[in-house]
């Protein structure tokens, strides 16, 4: 059960660390909405990983 919510985590957290690597090579950087972005990407994941969890727990 934690395994697979720990799998979906890793895979929430990868993506938002593409998302800074792709920001950073813009012209402008890191700005305001790539952080609203990222910190968006970070509630999905985990909220994602929860709903895993739960499905797995449940069958």
């Amino acid at each position: 059960m934690i395994k697979w919510g720990a799998i979906t985590f890793a895979i929430g957290m990868a993506l938002i660390v593409l998302e800074i690597f792709m920001a950073r090579r813009k012209k402008g950087g890191i700005t305001a909405t790539d952080k609203k972005s990222m910190i968006g990407l970070f509630w999905l994941s985990i909220f994602a990983s929860l709903l895993v969890m739960s499905l797995v727990y449940m069958s």
